[in-house]
C-alpha cells in the first residue's frame, strides 16, 4: 500500500490553478509572502484556460470620454442576475473591475489585442452588455491570460507548485478533534499526489479554495474533465453554508458533433462574441435562414443574454425534433470581410475548418451545453466562508456577483480581482497556531483495499452525468427532479462506502464529489418552485418574487431553506 506519511506546512495554500488560485500565488508572492499551490493536473489546465470570449471591466478613462459607464455596467449586471444579484457587492466589483482586475493582467504583460493604428484596446459587446467593454486575446483570452500567469508563477521562487496533486478532503479542527467549537477553523488539506500515489498532510494557516465549476455533472459541457465541483463539494462535508446551486448556466452555443467514441468529451466552446454587436451573428432555425429565431423570445434575439438563449434554443430543438440550430456569422450575412473574421477569431476559424466548416462562407451547427456554475460556497465581502482560515475565490464561490445567471465575460474578472480581495484580508488576520495534534489522513487499516475495478467507477460517473442531462438540464419539472435525487441518493451512499473502503485515487476523489454536487444542484432545484435565470421548471413558469426573491441555502447540518432578500 502506498505510503501515507509525508507532511508539509505552509502558510499559505491555495488549491486550483485557474485565474483565481494564480492571481492569489502571486498577490502573495509579490508580499514576501510564501505559499503552496496545487493544480490536480498540469498547472496550465483549468477552465480559464478555455475561456475565448474575454474579461469584462470598464476603464475610468473611458468613462471619462463619455464612451462608457459603471452604471450601465452595474445595470447589465443586475439585469443578468434576474433580481438575485447583491447590488451592493455588483457596485463594488464594478469599480474595482479594471484597477484591480484588467490592469493587474496589464501590467504583469497579459497581450490583450490592441486594434491599429492607435494602439487602443480591442473591446468586445458580448450578449446582456449596453457597451463594449469586454478585454480580449483574439478568440483565446483565457489561454493567454493562463499561460502567461502560469509562466510567472513558475519563476516565483516564492511559491511552491505541486502539479497533479488532488485534494482530497479540507482538514478542520472539528474534524480531528473530540471537542467540537462553534467556529469551526480549516488547517489545510489532505492531498493525493497522483504520481507517488501518496496522500499527503498540508497543515496551512489560511487555505484558498479557487477550484473552479462542477460543468461535468453534465454528459455535454464546455468544461474540460477536472471541473467536479470539488472545492463546493469539500467545503459542504466541512461545514460551510452553499447556495443557487440551482441556477447552472448553460452556454448557448457549442459546436456541436456527433462523436460516438468520445460521447462526454468537451465540447468546443464558439464564443459570445460572434452574437456580439461588433460582429452581428445569429441563430436560425434552418441552414439557409438569416432569420434570428431568438427575436420570438427577447427583443435583443441572439444578442440577449445567455439563459433566455439557451432556452430558446432548448424550446426550439425539442418543439421542431431538431437535433441543433444554426449560427450564422458568414460574410453573407453579417458584411464582414473574410479575413476580418479569420483573424478575429482564429482559432473558432481553425477548428471548425478542421471539422470540414468554413465559417465565413456557412453556418455552424449548435447546441446548448453546461458551462458555468452560478451558486457555490458562500463568501464574505472578502472571501471568507463560514469556516476561519478558508477562502473561496472565482466559480467555486458565491459572492453575490452573479445572481440567477452570469453576464458574459464576469467571471475572469471576478477571478482577478476577488484573488486580490481574499489575500488582502488573509493578510490582516493573526494566524492561529498550529495543531500540534494534528493526524494523518484516515484510510490506513485492514479494511481499506488498495485497488478497485474502474469499470465500476465508469458506469457511476455515466449514471451521475447522464441523470443531470435527462432530468435537471435546461427543462426542469417536479416529476423529473424527483427521479432525479432517487437517483442521486443511491450514487452518493455508493461512493461515500467506496471513498471509506477503498485507498483513494482521483477517480474515487472526482465521483465523489461530482454526485454529492449533482445532489445539491437537484435538491436545490425542487426547493425553487420558480423560473428565474438559469433555472427553468415548465411546471412553474413565472419568476416568482413573492415567495422566492432570495438565495437558495443548503447545509450540511441544517439543510435546504431560503434566505430571503439576499439581494438586497
Amino acid at each position: 500500500m502506498p505510503s501515507l506519511e509525508e507532511m508539509l506546512q505552509t502558510d499559505f495554500l491555495v488549491i486550483g490553478s485557474g485565474l483565481a488560485g494564480l492571481r492569489a500565488a502571486i498577490e502573495l508572492s509579490e508580499r514576501g509572502k510564501s505559499c503552496i499551490l496545487i493544480s490536480k493536473s498540469e498547472l496550465a489546465h483549468s477552465n480559464t484556460y478555455y475561456a475565448q470570449g474575454g474579461i469584462a471591466a470598464v476603464d475610468p478613462e473611458r468613462v471619462a470620454q463619455g464612451d462608457d459607464s459603471f452604471e450601465s455596467h452595474i445595470e447589465d449586471t443586475l439585469r443578468a442576475g434576474d433580481g438575485l444579484c447583491i447590488p451592493s457587492v455588483v457596485e463594488r466589483f464594478v469599480q474595482r473591475a479594471f484597477p484591480d482586475g484588467v490592469r493587474f493582467l496589464i501590467d504583469h504583460g497579459v497581450p490583450f489585442s490592441k486594434a491599429d493604428p492607435d494602439k487602443q484596446y480591442v473591446l468586445h459587446q458580448e450578449g446582456g452588455h449596453g457597451r463594449p467593454r469586454v478585454y480580449c486575446k483574439d478568440d483565446y483570452t483565457g489561454q493567454a491570460i493562463e499561460e502567461h500567469l502560469v509562466e510567472l508563477v513558475r519563476k516565483q521562487p516564492l511559491i511552491t507548485v505541486l502539479e497533479y496533486h488532488a485534494a482530497v478532503s479540507l482538514i478542520t479542527r472539528n474534524r480531528i478533534s473530540e471537542v467540537k467549537v462553534a467556529k469551526d477553523r480549516c488547517l489545510g488539506a489532505w492531498v493525493l499526489d497522483r504520481t507517488t500515489r501518496r496522500v499527503k498532510t498540508i497543515e496551512a494557516d489560511m487555505t484558498f479554495l479557487s477550484t473552479g465549476g462542477a460543468g461535468r455533472a453534465f454528459l455535454y459541457t464546455s468544461n474540460p474533465e477536472n471541473a467536479t465541483g470539488d472545492g463546493i463539494a469539500m467545503a459542504y462535508r466541512a461545514g460551510a453554508r452553499v447556495a443557487n446551486m440551482e441556477f447552472f448556466q448553460f452556454h448557448p452555443t457549442v459546436l456541436y458533433e456527433v462523436s460516438p467514441e468520445h460521447p462526454a468529451e468537451r465540447r468546443f466552446l464558439l464564443t459570445e462574441a460572434l452574437r456580439g454587436e461588433a460582429m452581428g451573428g445569429v441563430l436560425t432555425l434552418d441552414k439557409d435562414s438569416t432569420q434570428d429565431f431568438v427575436l420570438a423570445y427577447d427583443p435583443r434575439g441572439s444578442h440577449a443574454t445567455r439563459d433566455i438563449v439557451a432556452k430558446a434554443i432548448d424550446t426550439e430543438m425539442k418543439k421542431r425534433h431538431l437535433t441543433h440550430v444554426w449560427l450564422n456569422v458568414t460574410t453573407r450575412l453579417t458584411g464582414k470581410p473574410e479575413e476580418y473574421i479569420r483573424q478575429s477569431f482564429p482559432k473558432i476559424y481553425a477548428h471548425c475548418l478542421k471539422k470540414g466548416i468554413d465559417m465565413t462562407a456557412e453556418p455552424i451547427p449548435v447546441v446548448p451545453a453546461a458551462h458555468y456554475t452560478c451558486g457555490g460556497v458562500i463568501v464574505g465581502a472578502d472571501g471568507q466562508t463560514d469556516i476561519d482560515g478558508l477562502y473561496a475565490i472565482g466559480e467555486v464561490a458565491c459572492t453575490g456577483l452573479m445572481g440567477a445567471n452570469r453576464l458574459a465575460s464576469n467571471s475572469l474578472t471576478e477571478c482577478a480581482l476577488y484573488g486580490k480581495i481574499a489575500v488582502d484580508a488573509a493578510l490582516e488576520r493573526d494566524p492561529s497556531l498550529r495543531d500540534p495534534d494534528l493526524k494523518p489522513p484516515p484510510w490506513q487499516g485492514s479494511t481499506v483495499h488498495p485497488e478497485i475495478n474502474p469499470a465500476m467507477l465508469n458506469r457511476f460517473w455515466d449514471t451521475t452525468r447522464a441523470t443531470m442531462l435527462d432530468y435537471c438540464a435546461i427543462d426542469r419539472n417536479e416529476n423529473r427532479l424527483r427521479v432525479a435525487m432517487d437517483i442521486l441518493n443511491g450514487l452518493v451512499q455508493i461512493t461515500n462506502d467506496i471513498y471509506w473502503h477503498f485507498y483513494p485515487t482521483l477517480e474515487i476523489i472526482e465521483l465523489r464529489n461530482l454526485s454529492l454536487v449533482a445532489r445539491l444542484i437537484v435538491e436545490s432545484a425542487l426547493h425553487r418552485k420558480e423560473s428565474r435565470g438559469g433555472h427553468f421548471r415548465s411546471d412553474y413558469p413565472e419568476r416568482n418574487d413573492h415567495l422566492f426573491q432570495g438565495a437558495t441555502i443548503i447545509q450540511q447540518t441544517t439543510g435546504i431553506r431560503l434566505l430571503k432578500c439576499r439581494h438586497t
